[in-house]
């Protein structure tokens, strides 16, 4: 058996944007692979015969992607090719399933980033443009990229997207045989979720209109499209507007967050189109749609579904993501509860397909038979993979800690590991911190369990799938947290008494880095750590990143005028001063999430006082470098890692 390796990235298959035909004798879906020669990623179409379960390879262009059913037998999707040079330009090609040629489908002379057929030659779209007049109209320097960067609102940046200023993202109606557009949205409104009724006659969109300084509560529209009429459903003000989705013709379902703290969980609505009358459904403490931590998919696709008077939408329960279906009366009841996770799903009568992770496997296109309960696994991309390679499982348990929470506890032994024998350990601590670990395969994770650590996590207080209760912690940040990372260590080396304790190193990305940079200016026990993507300094953090000015000084309870005590209490690099720790931090550039001051601050603190500490600075990437990142970036990521805890923690 083969060791996972760093390299092993090239041998992934990801799969995503599962989607029934309308007549659901067929699927189609994207298989996406990291590619050495590009250093990105390629992407391709694939069929499924639902009735044999055979699947074939339908393009092979190498960027096919979003793909849409137009009829039972003929698939679109958005691609590269074909776009004219020097212009900005969004374009679809069709192709038969039963093989051929694609041809082009449709060209539209705007950057699109959603598209819906209304039929007719007419379609829904969304567009990122200049609120204030089209770019060469009134040129957006920092949006076209030259020397001259021009912010005069927040957020001015978005991370993964660039540079936002002036950009709101805006909802269409495009007739292709004119190639005339009708704006729908509000000039300032920047749209956020976008959704058709069954007939196609109404349209939901929520979203935030501003002028100056983004706010966090957004409101919620239908637009009625045979009279270009708009109705406000949730006027802007009241709550933040997730979620919206037609449970038949006549009424929408969405989610409501107010902020009285921060990880509080969505309140569940449904509006009568008829009546106008809106309803609060039972309260279920969770959010729809979610799914576990891992560096192994990519890719998109359906997060809910409304079929046979249910919606459908995965919900996060501890460290599993399962399938749960609700009625119009908003009660609640799960579907499937295999653990794992699902990154997105279609429904066709009783049968569900969905691009799942069971067990460490890597992730396959699953059925699921909603009358029985059965599953069953339909494709093998990564089974030869998954033969060849010592995949570790983690031993799972659950502990009290010292506040009567029950925390679950995951552990991957060493690969080749021997009784007695004595091995260095790695904590690692997930992102959010509102997001959750669980057994699914994790690349990074195994890589280290191959070169001989124990690897362990554990979900926090402060994490989803338990409920909003356990997720606040608003103005703890850095105390009951530490708490219990403290106590799992505990915990862990009590038993695994093959842990070497004076080797044991931290890693953790974004609210994990914050983790790594607090940990190490509160106790000495780690022997190395690696701080990625992270928060040092909270003043900085609020006003430098996208968002800091709301999110994160929600997370602290105040701002650094009315209480800066507060800010800097919170913040790692006022304790930086006591680090003893070896301290490796990874960051991208172009990481407007975690902006890479606060990691140059927390470096140079470091170096100040005598601590051993190195910056590996990656140029053109953003926030989700570990997930996304061009490949070799990857790999040199994990490299940078593995020779810092190499250097620290293993013992010769």
């Amino acid at each position: 058996m083969e060791k996972v390796v760093y390299n092993d990235l090239y041998k992934f298959n990801f799969l995503s944007d599962v989607l029934y035909s309308p007549d659901g004798t067929h699927a189609v879906f994207v298989k996406s692979n990291a590619s050495e020669e590009k250093n990105g990623y390629t992407s391709e179409l694939w069929i499924i015969d639902t009735v044999s379960g055979e699947y074939k390879r339908l393009t092979s262009g190498g960027d096919e992607r979003a793909p849409f059913w137009l009829d039972n037998n003929t698939v679109a999707f958005s691609t590269n090719r074909g776009k004219k040079p020097g212009k900005t330009s969004s374009v679809w090609y069709k192709i038969s399933i039963d093989g051929g040629e694609a041809e082009k489908y449709l060209e539209i002379e705007e950057r699109i980033s959603a598209i819906k057929p209304l039929g007719d030659g007419e379609y829904i779209v969304v567009s990122p443009k200049n609120c204030e007049g089209k770019p060469e109209e009134k040129p957006n320097q920092a949006l076209e990229g030259r020397d001259l960067y021009v912010f005069d609102e927040l957020p001015f940046w978005v991370n993964g997207q660039g540079v936002r200023n002036k950009i709101r993202n805006t909802v269409m109606l495009y007739n292709s045989e004119r190639r005339s557009f009708k704006t729908i949205s509000p000039q300032y409104l920047s749209v956020g979720g976008v959704q058709l009724s069954p007939s196609k006659k109404l349209l939901a969109y929520s979203g935030q209109e501003y002028r100056d300084v983004l706010p966090r509560e957004s409101g919620l529209y239908l637009y009625d499209l045979s009279t270009g009429e708009t109705k406000t459903i949730v006027p802007q003000g009241k709550m933040a507007v997730g979620a919206p989705y037609f449970m038949g013709e006549g009424k929408l379902f969405y989610t409501g967050t107010t902020f009285e703290f921060s990880g509080r969980s969505p309140r569940y609505y449904l509006y009568d189109i008829a009546t106008g009358e809106t309803v609060e459904l039972p309260f279920c403490d969770a959010a729809p749609m979610g799914s576990v931590g891992t560096d192994c998919t990519y890719g998109g696709g359906n997060g809910m579904k409304y079929i046979g008077g249910k919606l459908y939408f995965p919900h996060l329960v501890w460290g599993n993501a399962y399938l749960m279906r609700m009625d119009t009366v908003g009660n609640i009841e799960p579907v499937c509860t295999t653990p794992g996770s699902f990154t997105c799903f279609d429904i066709y009568e009783n049968k569900v397909l969905m691009a799942a992770m069971r067990g460490t496997n890597l992730i396959e296109i699953w059925s699921l038979d909603i009358d029985t309960g059965e599953e069953k696994q339909l494709t093998g991309f990564n089974t030869r993979y998954m033969k060849e390679h010592s995949v570790v499982e983690p031993e799972h348990f659950t502990f009290t800690n010292s506040a009567g929470y029950e925390l679950d506890g995951y552990v991957l032994k060493p690969v080749g590991y021997e009784p007695g024998k004595k091995y260095p350990g790695i904590l690692e601590m997930h992102g959010g911190p509102k997001a959750v670990f669980g057994g699914i395969f994790h690349h990074e994770m195994q890589c280290f369990a191959s070169q001989g650590y124990f690897v362990f996590f554990t979900n926090p207080r402060g994490s989803d799938g338990r409920g909003e209760e356990f997720a606040n912690i608003t103005e703890k940040l850095g105390y009951i947290d530490f708490d219990d990372f403290m106590e799992f260590t505990d915990e862990v080396l009590k038993r695994y008494p093959d842990i070497d304790e004076n080797k044991v190193g931290i890693c953790g990305g974004s609210y994990g880095g914050f983790m790594c940079n607090w940990m190490i200016g509160h106790t000495d026990r780690y022997a190395a750590a690696a701080s990625q993507r992270s928060i040092s300094n909270y003043l900085t953090k609020s006003l430098c990143t996208d968002i800091g000015f709301s999110h994160n000084m929600a997370q602290l309870g105040t701002d650094p005028w009315h209480d800066f005590d507060t800010v800097w209490e919170h913040s790692p690099l006022k304790c930086a001063p006591n680090a003893k720790t070896p301290t490796l931090f990874i960051q991208a550039d172009e990481d407007y999430r975690c902006w890479m001051s606060d990691a140059i601050q927390m470096f140079t603190a470091l170096k100040m006082n005598g601590v051993d500490s190195r910056i590996a600075l990656f140029h053109g990437e953003n926030h989700e470098l570990s997930r996304s990142g061009k490949p070799q970036n990857r790999i040199a990521r994990l490299t940078e890692i593995g020779d810092w805890f190499k250097k620290y923690l293993k013992t010769e």
